[in-house]
């Protein structure tokens, strides 16, 4: 008779990618042809697969639900489920990155028709929300807990939001109310205010699972692997160096971390020059895979990685005050 099979010493970790397709970034940098542009999508989640698949990695993917409007899409973001282990969440329907100006109806549109996509395209039923542009007013909170959610995955607790922010409006093309609507991306010096690990939020009388986008404790600076690439085009010791004491630091603070990828992460220089701009898209495309494939190799020998939801029951188990197991079928 075999031995029960017992849970790694690892720390605990999870593993995300927001599945957002050319478009989206075009027409957040204020580009005029968004709408025309091919799709990225099938090219770069055949690098995550690969990838992830050699290294036996989970992953939550947080699906945008416009791109479930075309087979070739879906096909692309379902190939994923290749991996083994991985959960489709929902990052709104048109991956507007200032939600916190949107009314409640426009929310609750928003959420709602993305997760009824995932449900028919991908038959997915989305427990998790990431907001585009890390925004979640708490209207945003309020539609997830009445339509079954257990976590939401927006906050991103930077001590550098203002730079961000400043960066991304120098480089996009934005005008008019579009420019002035991104003028509160990112949030200001009071995001690093929030917790750098789940914590359970409350909402009138219910609560949610939050899981941050985890930045290096300490400083608050991003870790994420759009930031980590950026660095590394200018010193790629430096950029293994900043991972490395991030992982440690997460290790000794006791910082479950949970790491967030986009698609241009797997992608060079060589593959869209439309997306020049993007952090890490100057670099050679196989020194940035070969860089990417490291960085996940040490996330993987360092933490025992898990999809979100299975982070949060997880976390559930072990807290002393769980948030509740909500049911996943909507309100009607």
């Amino acid at each position: 008779m075999s031995e029960p099979q017992t849970r790694s010493r690892r720390p605990l970790a999870s593993l995300s990618i927001d599945v957002d397709n050319k478009w989206a970034y075009l027409r957040a940098a204020g580009r005029e042809n968004w709408e025309s542009c091919d799709s990225y999508l099938p090219m770069a989640l055949r690098r995550v697969t690969d990838i992830l698949g050699e290294l036996r990695l989970p992953l939550t993917a947080f699906v945008v639900g416009r791109d479930l409007e075309s087979e070739e899409d879906v096909e692309a973001i379902d190939s994923l489920r290749q991996l083994g282990d991985c959960e489709l969440a929902n990052h709104s329907l048109n991956h507007l990155p200032w939600m916190h100006t949107m009314d409640p109806a426009e929310i609750e549109c928003e959420i709602v028709t993305t997760h009824d996509r995932l449900l028919s395209a991908l038959d997915a039923e989305a427990v998790g929300f990431r907001g585009p542009g890390f925004s979640c007013p708490p209207e945003v909170l309020d539609v997830l807990l009445r339509h079954g959610y257990r976590y939401d995955a927006s906050i991103f607790p930077t001590s550098i939001a203002p730079i961000a922010r400043a960066v991304f409006l120098a480089r996009a093309k934005l005008k008019g109310e579009q420019k002035e609507k991104a003028k509160k991306l990112y949030g200001g010096f009071a995001s690093m205010r929030n917790p750098n690990r789940p914590f359970v939020r409350s909402v009138a009388s219910e609560s949610i699972w939050e899981i941050p986008v985890t930045v290096m404790p300490w400083l608050r600076t991003p870790i994420h692997f759009s930031y980590f690439t950026f660095l590394a085009s200018f010193s790629t010791a430096v950029a293994k160096s900043y991972l490395r004491t991030a992982f440690r630091l997460c290790r000794s603070t006791g910082t479950p971390p949970s790491l967030l990828l986009h698609p241009p992460d797997f992608m060079g220089r060589e593959d869209d020059q439309d997306m020049a701009y993007f952090p890490g898209m100057k670099t050679a495309r196989a020194d940035k895979l070969e860089l990417v494939r490291w960085a996940l190799a040490l996330y993987a020998e360092t933490f025992e990685v898990c999809t979100m939801r299975n982070q949060i029951e997880r976390l559930d188990e072990s807290s002393a005050n769980p948030s509740p197991h909500f049911s996943n079928r909507r309100e009607r």
